[in-house]
C-alpha cells in the first residue's frame, strides 16, 4: 500500500489543523524526560515529544531545542496524499500489523496512568509499518483495541 510522509514545523496551534487528516477517533501520547501520558483527542500540552494518531494517520512531534519561535518539528504519516504539501522523497509503502500493548498491571511497570485511553489495562493496537525504499522506517499507531478486538487471533 502506498503511504505518504510529510515534514512540517510550527507551533501546536499552527499544526493542530493537520489532525483532521487522521480520521476519528484520535488518541495521543505525550512525554518529557520524567513521564509518559496517553489520552483521547488532542493533548492540551504537547510536552517535549508526542503524537496524535487516528485510523488514517499519525502526527508525531518533537520540540525544537534551539529555542526558536518554530516550536516543534513534526512528521505527518498518512494513508492519502495531502494537497499542497510536498512529500518526503523516496518510495513509501506500508504494511498493517497488530501489536500487543504492555499489560499495565505487570509488576515490572510503574506507569503514570491506570488504563489505556480505550479503557483497559491491556489489549492491542493496530499499526502501519512504514517502509522507505524497502527499509522499515516507522511504526505508526492507528487504533487501540481491547482483547478480543479485530484480528485478535493474530
Amino acid at each position: 500500500m502506498d503511504v505518504y510522509v510529510y515534514a512540517l514545523e510550527g507551533t501546536p496551534e499552527a499544526l493542530r489543523p493537520w489532525v483532521n487528516a487522521l480520521g476519528e477517533p484520535v488518541y495521543h501520547w505525550v512525554a518529557d524526560a520524567a513521564r509518559l501520558e496517553m489520552g483521547t483527542g488532542i493533548p492540551a500540552d504537547w510536552e517535549d515529544q508526542g503524537a496524535v494518531f487516528g485510523p488514517m494517520g499519525e502526527l508525531r512531534w518533537w520540540r525544537v531545542a534551539d529555542g526558536s519561535a518554530i516550536g516543534y518539528q513534526t512528521l505527518l504519516l498518512v494513508d492519502a496524499p495531502v494537497d499542497g504539501l510536498p512529500p518526503l522523497p523516496g518510495e513509501w509503502k506500508a504494511q498493517d500489523e497488530n501489536c500487543f500493548l504492555q499489560n499495565l498491571n505487570d509488576r515490572k511497570l510503574n506507569p503514570n496512568f491506570d488504563t489505556y485511553p480505550h479503557g483497559t489495562t491491556s489489549g492491542r493496537f493496530r499499526a502501519k509499518v512504514y517502509y522507505r525504499n524497502g527499509i522499515a522506517t516507522f511504526i505508526s499507531p492507528r487504533e487501540l483495541v481491547g482483547e478480543g478486538g479485530p484480528d485478535a487471533e493474530r
